[in-house]
C-alpha cells in the first residue's frame, strides 16, 4: 500500500519506491512492460535495415531504461510487502538469480499486518 495520504495509483505503483503491493499488482505491472517492450521490439524490427532510424533505437533504449527501471520498483514494493528489504531487488538483474527470484514474488504470499514498510496492501490484490 501506499503512505498514508497518497493516493493508490498506477504511477505510484510504477514509478515509485516507497509501500507495498501485494502479487496481483506485482504481475500485472510486470506483464505491462513485457507487453510494452514487445511492442517496441516489433515495431522496430519490423522496418527494413533502411528504414531503422536513430529515433526507433531511441525509442528502443528508452523504453528498455524506464521499464528496468520500473521493474526494480515493482521488486521493492513486492519485498516490502513480504517483509524483506527492497535492495535485494538488484537480484532481479542478475541471471543467476532472477528468475528464482521473480518466481518467489509471484508465490510468496504477503505479510497481512503492517510491517516496517507501511500497511498491509489489499487483501483483493495479495
Amino acid at each position: 500500500m501506499a503512505l498514508p495520504g497518497r493516493e493508490i495509483s498506477v504511477g505510484w505503483a510504477l514509478f515509485l519506491w516507497d509501500g507495498r503491493i501485494g502479487r496481483r499488482v506485482f504481475i500485472l505491472g510486470t506483464l505491462f512492460w513485457m507487453m510494452t517492450n514487445a511492442a517496441v521490439i516489433a515495431f522496430v524490427t519490423g522496418q527494413s535495415a533502411d528504414d531503422i532510424s536513430p529515433g526507433s533505437f531511441s525509442l528502443f533504449l528508452t523504453t528498455a531504461s524506464l521499464s528496468l527501471v520500473s521493474l526494480l520498483m515493482l521488486g521493492t514494493k513486492r519485498l516490502h510487502d513480504i517483509g524483506m528489504p527492497g535492495p535485494v531487488s538488484v537480484l532481479l538483474l542478475l541471471p543467476a538469480f532472477s528468475l528464482i527470484l521473480f518466481f518467489v514474488l509471484c508465490v510468496w504470499p504477503s505479510v497481512e499486518d503492517d510491517n516496517r514498510y507501511g500497511p498491509g496492501p489489499d487483501l483483493r490484490s495479495s
